[in-house]
């Protein structure tokens, strides 16, 4: 690997160095002059279009608005007007003009350009609508209100307008002209509104021409670089340009069109049509586009100027091929300094891995040695990172349940604890009651059932976020954290009072838990002190009973563990008696037998003595005392249902011998199964051996 690793790094080298001189031999010998020129001087011709063609889509779009602003209006207008002598009427002209101003309003919120408006009746010689702006604001003041103030008498028409609307005998865009009456350049738009062949009135709108310039550019200026930027008529003799005044002709300016009228208004309708000029003695060019109303939109250049941008341009690339021959040089170091930089992630990724510190991250991609060698350490490392953490879930979960073994349970508890010294909380032990009797009866799998549903219930019951585990066997333990004493009472409480079932088999067997619990009171009690209260509560259930809860006392230290404690197992294990619980039923299913039991149907365990009894206790009975039996236990429980019974009957083995048994039995109720027989058995044979013929003991 070492070797490869080796070789592969040698050939990058070299390729590296092989890729820098050959770089280097095509940027000296395959560019030139010529083509750096040409290739600026296209790039200039194209940015003198884009500005041309964008700055023309502004301009045309607020004529446009414009435009169609008046159009409403006279279209609104001529629908009202169905005779022309309606406008002899006064009031039908003072309607008319209202609407008309209303609709003017309207639009001129959203167009600021517009610096005036009007309704004009040619017919009658008389403006009934003039309002215009002062300019500083969006206000518009009545003229023909004002003119009447001033001197009685009406505002004059716009002559310059009018006279130009007459001419053209249809809507039309005027030149720029100066305006004595707004005292400011102005374009013009006028819509005749024509009645039965007759001029019956004018609209129109005035654009305030130097705010127009202002919006559309306030650079660049004659004498900077890139050129200058004009709007002329359609002749191209007159100029329009910020910063200078408005009607001057270019001639004046020392700028000459070479091209032919016609060649103009070519160029206007066409997306990269040049035009020749001179300026200032100097070979120009310009781009050149028509707008609506009839001026040039044009951008103006020196081509020196121009071919100035391509030398400058040309230094620039000299430096940058000085520039890209020392990094030609300085690449291969570079290279090899990534490569070994990207080694040592890998080394230090080895390191982190080594220490125990799994989280480690590299994303080299790079499609080579050193890529696929850091993708298969991050596999790995994932790889054993997923299985140091199952392992740590293993080592604190109990695999039968999946909730904390002692362990785990230790940890969560002493780390809760370290975190919240000073909160309350509750440490709970629970003992499943009868677990033997569970797996001796139904099997260790049932057992194990048992274990699942009770681990299910505590979660139910105490909360996805207490701390809950198995202690081992048939031990859990629960940490109700954040917990008052009233609280942690109330849940207990609940939950011991809580019917308590798993189905095995599919049937349905109850159990009961005996629990007890101690308080934390955030006085820094240890944890081992803690597991001692609540085991020591536990103990005190179990010997008064089982099946129920009691809170860890001081008093509860002095219980005699030596002397009471027994328990189920060890009771039923050595008693000299068979022990037989079973439902009480004409056909009662076995619920328990102790070993003496089961030694007496010579059976080798509680498995062999199911099987053979198939379960049910009426079949541990020979056939022949059979239905005798259980008549009499039916009869004996209803006539005196509360005191023990006794009787004899011969019972079959499993090795094919009929015994002689006495037995004594009585019903009772249990919590979990009902009402239930508790029978006793003592053969006969053995019975007979204790006691004389008199029936005293020969002891």
């Amino acid at each position: 690997m070492k070797l490869k690793l080796f070789y592969s790094l040698k050939r990058k080298v070299l390729a590296v160095c092989l890729a820098g001189m050959i770089l280097m031999a095509l940027c000296v010998g395959g560019i030139s002059l010529w083509t750096i020129s040409h290739l600026t001087y296209d790039y200039e011709i194209q940015n003198m279009n884009h500005l041309v063609d964008t700055k023309a889509t502004i301009i045309n779009d607020e004529l446009l608005r414009s435009e169609s602003i008046v159009n409403y209006a006279a279209n609104s207008v001529s629908r009202k007007i169905s005779d022309p002598d309606q406008l002899r009427n006064p009031a039908f002209q003072q309607r008319l003009a209202q609407s008309v101003d209303h609709d003017f309003q309207d639009a001129t919120t959203n167009l600021h350009i517009i610096c005036s408006y009007y309704l004009y009746y040619p017919s009658e010689n008389i403006s009934a609508l003039w309002k215009a702006s002062r300019g500083h604001d969006s206000m518009f003041y009545d003229v023909l209100a004002q003119q009447r103030g001033e001197s009685g008498q009406a505002a004059p028409r716009h002559v310059v307008a009018f006279a130009y609307l007459m001419d053209q005998g249809k809507a039309a865009w005027t030149q720029p002209y100066y305006s004595p009456y707004l005292n400011r350049y102005i374009i013009s738009y006028l819509r005749p509104i024509y009645e039965d062949g007759v001029m019956v009135a004018i609209i129109g709108v005035d654009l305030d021409f130097q705010a127009f310039i202002d919006r559309l550019y306030a650079k660049p200026s004659e004498g900077e670089e890139h050129g200058m930027i004009i709007l002329s008529d359609a002749t191209g003799t007159v100029e329009y340009s910020p910063k200078k005044p408005l009607g001057v002709p270019l001639v004046d300016k020392d700028i000459h069109l070479k091209d032919t009228a016609d060649k103009v208004a070519e160029a206007g309708q066409t997306d990269n049509e040049m035009l020749s000029y001179t300026w200032a003695g100097k070979p120009s060019l310009a781009g050149i586009r028509t707008l609506r109303n009839g001026m040039n939109f044009i951008d103006l250049r020196q081509v020196p100027k121009i071919y100035n941008r391509t030398h400058k341009a040309f230094m620039q690339m000299g430096f940058g091929l000085v520039a890209v021959c020392i990094l030609a040089s300085l690449l291969p170091l570079y290279m090899i300094s990534r490569l070994l930089e990207r080694l040592q992630l890998v080394i230090e990724a080895a390191k982190e891995v080594g220490e125990g510190n799994y989280d480690v991250k590299l994303h080299d991609m790079h499609p080579d040695d050193i890529g696929e060698l850091s993708r298969n350490f991050q596999a790995m490392a994932e790889k054993v990172a997923a299985a140091q953490e199952n392992l740590t879930y293993m080592s604190q979960h109990d695999a039968l349940t999946g909730i904390l073994n002692r362990m785990g349970l230790d940890k969560e508890v002493a780390d809760w604890l370290k975190a919240h010294p000073a909160s309350h909380g509750a440490l709970v032990s629970l003992d499943l009651d009868g677990f033997k009797f569970i797996n001796d009866l139904h099997g260790h799998m049932a057992g194990d059932e048992a274990l699942r549903t009770l681990a299910k219930d505590l979660i139910e019951s105490f909360g996805h976020d207490q701390i809950i585990g198995r202690n081992g066997g048939d031990e859990f333990v629960v940490f109700m954290k954040d917990t008052e004493p009233e609280q942690a009472e109330k849940v207990i409480k609940a939950f011991s009072n809580k019917v308590k079932t798993f189905t095995y088999d599919g049937e349905i067997h109850a159990f009961s838990v005996s629990i007890g619990y101690t308080l934390y009171k955030g006085d820094g009690t240890s944890l081992s002190r803690l597991f001692h209260q609540s085991d020591t509560a536990l103990y005190a259930v179990k010997l008064r009973g089982r099946n129920h809860y009691r809170i860890y006392d001081a008093t509860m230290e002095n219980l005699n563990r030596t002397s009471l404690g027994f328990n189920l197992e060890t009771i039923t294990k050595n008693l000299p008696l068979g022990l037989l619980v079973s439902e009480a039923k004409p056909h009662g299913k076995i619920l328990f037998v102790n070993k003496t039991m089961v030694e007496m149907l010579e059976c080798r365990n509680i498995h062999e003595f199911m099987e053979f009894t198939q379960g049910y206790a009426p079949n541990v009975v020979c056939t022949c005392d059979r239905e005798r039996m259980t008549k009499m236990v039916w009869e004996q429980s209803a006539r005196e249902p509360d005191r023990p019974h006794c009787m004899s009957y011969s019972i079959h083995t499993a090795k094919g011998l009929d015994k002689r048994v006495f037995a004594i039995w009585r019903m009772a109720d249990n919590p979990n199964y009902g009402e239930v027989f508790y029978a006793t058995l003592m053969e006969a044979s053995f019975l007979r051996e204790l006691t004389s013929d008199d029936g005293e003991c020969k002891a």
